[in-house]
């Protein structure tokens, strides 16, 4: 073995990559374009064919239609809808006319008393149409004995995101994230378009539903996993606020869209297509140069560095044995895809705790976007701010997440949800405090976005390099598994009481608040490696001390900074290249 064989390995192949990247540039020209292109841009029309068809599943107020040729005004004047329709107590405790009963009545003399007879609407259905035109819910009827098919179809959703998140989360880390992310593209413009053509065939609908969210969760992934491995180590929780702007600004903007358009066949176009657009910048759409050198495709990754620096404007005098010296693959082990996440008891512990806490963010987000569409007033308008509260959620998230710590910050973010849950419980039932409970709701959003920034921090940053995109994607696993559960929590607030997703949010963040609590920190944290790192991960922390800040750093001639162990690395590398 060369004596620089022996320097990369005693130095560590990640802090010789690091060196490397920090040689060609690693917060310059690039990762700017590709921060803009493929985190932001993209993500934001991601957003949009996430939640199209959650949108167009809204229920509109609706009742049973009468014969269009009874004649209403020679009726008992306003009081022919008191003959019609029986009134029953609703979710919210208020004593109005049925949605889905009628009376038995004659409709050729209305000036008869109702019966106590009543039957379904077998005339139809009128709906509001103050603000849908068409969705596949008024033109299917998907209301009263059919209702449960929209509740059903949101879970498909979450049950298609599980298993692509099991498939495709594996194969980032096996064939790369690159060919993960192309697919993603593929997957969800061809199952939302498609779509549009078969609502009066529930089945087909439901299975073309499944398709386009099968790569809802990998086409966020792989695009952030990228920018973060070609990233210097600081910008990490930039890059994931970064993301998370487009996925707020697609968020807000689809709804609108909506609004705007009233008919589901446009909008699920527009907001579908514009996706394939992605496949149109080769030049910055790479795969991980970091990734290529762990699986020891040497010259795939110098072909990416090369792009890197060309654009960079910074030379790349390594060749292909210089790499291969410089960042020798580690030895190979055997790896079991979501299997190696339970590989000894510390890392096992690690994974059931991040499991958990993204199980107790998922239930809650997934219920409020789903309630934001049913508690009365404009849809689209809640469904706005619901959005808009994200962004200011996600900023404080990073102040938070690089100031306190990923650890305080999630699990204080999870306890202020269950706190800001009770005063929704008394008050919901009480006429008059709609505009009380809309904001409560916004806070309890902005409160779970803030576990949501910092989970998806610590998923990133507590696995190994071999285990990084398996280790997040399992999380949304098992999240979108429970998740699942929104539809009907929702559904039960709906047709029975509308305080018990509440009390059902408040419990699950309670849950999230202790869960979260006992991961381990990884602010200022070296991102783990190799399996055994990522065993040894946080074992030697302490439980209530706040990170600090690595050693002072290094002013280099660039004006960059480096602690004394970083610019012993990159002295090798200069070395190396000499």
């Amino acid at each position: 073995m060369s004596a620089t064989q022996e320097d990369g390995e005693a130095g560590g192949s990640d802090a010789a990559f690091d060196r490397i990247m920090e040689s060609i540039g690693n917060d310059g020209p690039f990762q700017k374009r590709y921060n803009i292109i493929f985190n932001v841009v993209a993500i934001l029309f991601f957003a949009m064919t996430v939640v199209n068809v959650l949108l167009i599943l809204a229920v509109p107020d609706h009742r049973c239609s009468i014969p269009p040729e009874t004649d209403r005004n020679k009726t008992l004047a306003e009081h022919w809808e008191d003959i019609v329709y029986p009134k029953e107590y609703n979710s919210r405790g208020e004593y109005v006319a049925s949605s889905c009963l009628m009376y038995n009545v004659s409709f050729e003399n209305l000036d008869l008393l109702p019966t106590n007879s009543t039957t379904s609407c077998i005339y139809g259905y009128e709906y509001d149409r103050t603000y849908y035109d068409r969705t596949p819910v008024t033109e299917e009827n998907w209301v009263c004995e059919k209702e449960l098919y929209g509740t059903n179809v949101f879970a498909i959703v979450r049950v298609s995101e599980v298993c692509g998140t099991f498939i495709l989360g594996q194969l980032g880390d096996r064939i790369g994230r690159l060919p993960v992310y192309l697919f993603s593209i593929l997957t969800a413009v061809v199952g939302r378009v498609f779509a549009i053509f078969t609502a009066r065939q529930y089945w087909l609908f439901a299975a073309l539903a499944f398709i386009g969210s099968f790569s809802t969760n990998t086409s966020f992934q792989s695009p952030l996993i990228i920018v973060m491995e070609i990233s210097k180590d600081a910008n990490r929780a930039a890059l994931s606020l970064w993301q998370l702007v487009g996925w707020t600004a697609g968020v807000c903007l689809a709804p609108l869209v909506l609004w705007w358009m009233r008919d589901w066949f446009w909008f699920m176009i527009v907001t579908s297509l514009p996706c394939l657009l992605f496949y149109c910048f080769p030049q910055y759409n790479i795969e991980s140069p970091r990734w290529l050198a762990s699986r020891g495709r040497y010259g795939d990754c110098l072909k990416q560095l090369r792009k890197i620096a060309s654009v960079n404007g910074r030379p790349l005098t390594i060749d292909e044995e210089q790499l291969r010296a410089l960042v020798p693959r580690p030895e190979i082990e055997r790896t079991y895809g979501i299997a190696s996440l339970f590989s000894g008891w510390h890392m096992t512990k690690l994974t059931c705790l991040l499991l958990l806490s993204w199980i107790c963010n998922t239930i809650p987000t997934f219920t409020l976007f789903l309630m934001s569409l049913q508690m009365g007033g404009n849809p689209f308008l809640n469904n706005f701010w619901q959005g808009a509260v994200e962004l200011p959620a996600y900023l404080l998230g990073q102040i938070c997440c690089d100031r306190l710590g990923r650890r305080f910050t999630n699990s204080g973010a999870f306890l202020g949800a269950t706190l800001a849950c009770l005063p929704v419980i008394l008050l919901i039932h009480r006429p008059g405090n709609e505009l009380y409970v809309t904001m409560l709701a916004i806070v309890v959003k902005f409160f779970i976005c803030v576990t949501y920034f910092a989970l998806y921090l610590q998923s990133v940053e507590m696995y190994p390099t071999s285990l990084r995109q398996t280790g997040a994607s399992f999380g949304i696993i098992m999240a979108n598994v429970f998740g699942a559960l929104g539809p009907y929590i929702v559904f039960l607030g709906t047709n029975y009481d509308i305080r018990l997703p509440f009390v059902a949010m408040a419990l699950v963040a309670l849950v999230g608040a202790v869960s979260a609590i006992f991961l381990p920190e990884t602010l200022h944290q070296k991102l783990p490696e190799t399996m055994e790192e990522g065993r040894q991960f946080g074992r030697d922390q302490r439980f209530w001390v706040v990170p600090k800040r690595p050693a002072a750093p290094v002013e280099s001639r660039a004006g960059e900074y480096r602690t004394p162990a970083d610019q012993q690395e990159l002295t090798k590398l200069n070395k190396t290249s000499a």
